[in-house]
């Protein structure tokens, strides 16, 4: 769920922006269907393996009046083999869209080269992350946090270095990554936001 924090600093702006065929990962009940812009995306595959999520999911689906356009697949990033049948190919992505969600995967480094891989070559991958904090004290408050916070919420990590993960995924031609100001770097959970598009 976002914050009013999130959407002032542009959440439903980098969501719009979308565009082409589209991978969303990760997306939940649909907190983010509604903010697409229907005029710029073709086709959306929403990669969500929780099931129990899927039933929220189409009634947002419906809601956005995008049931026409939108395909939920039923397995995580990794699985190449569940990812085919339904229509997922390798470099078959204008965008990819992850809002919140690398914090949560098992392995970060593992989803981040196969989102890469998704992606066609000058495709974009939109971000919104919490990460570690660049501040030593409030670093190690999130190392305190998260020795039971991915327990309280479904494997939530707040001291991931999610930027360098990304940046590690694949080669990337231009990189447009807002990373955590001064002010910021002092909180418990510091985003980073913004695009990375894949070299040709």
């Amino acid at each position: 769920m976002l914050t009013r924090r999130d959407i002032e600093m542009g959440v439903p702006d980098l969501v719009a922006s979308a565009s082409g065929v589209v991978l969303e990962i990760g997306p939940g009940g649909g907190n983010q269907v509604g903010r697409y812009d229907p005029t710029k995306v073709t086709k959306i595959y929403g990669i969500e393996p929780n099931l129990g999520l899927h039933g929220k999911l189409r009634e947002s689906i419906k809601k956005a009046g995008l049931s026409d356009v939108y395909t939920i697949v039923p397995c995580g990033v990794e699985d190449v083999r569940g990812l085919r049948k339904c229509g997922v190919d390798q470099e078959a992505f204008d965008t990819v869209l992850s809002i919140q969600v690398l914090c949560s995967v098992p392995n970060p480094k593992e989803t981040a080269a196969a989102l890469w891989r998704l992606l066609k070559p000058g495709g974009r991958m939109i971000v919104y992350e919490h990460v570690k904090s660049r501040d030593w004290v409030s670093s190690k408050v999130q190392d305190i946090y998260n020795i039971i916070w991915p327990y309280a919420l479904a494997n939530c990590n707040l001291n991931r270095d999610t930027a360098q993960t990304l940046l590690d995924a694949g080669a990337w031609s231009k990189v447009d990554l807002r990373t955590p100001t001064e002010e910021d770097a002092s909180l418990a959970m510091p985003r980073i936001w913004g695009h990375l598009t894949k070299a040709a």
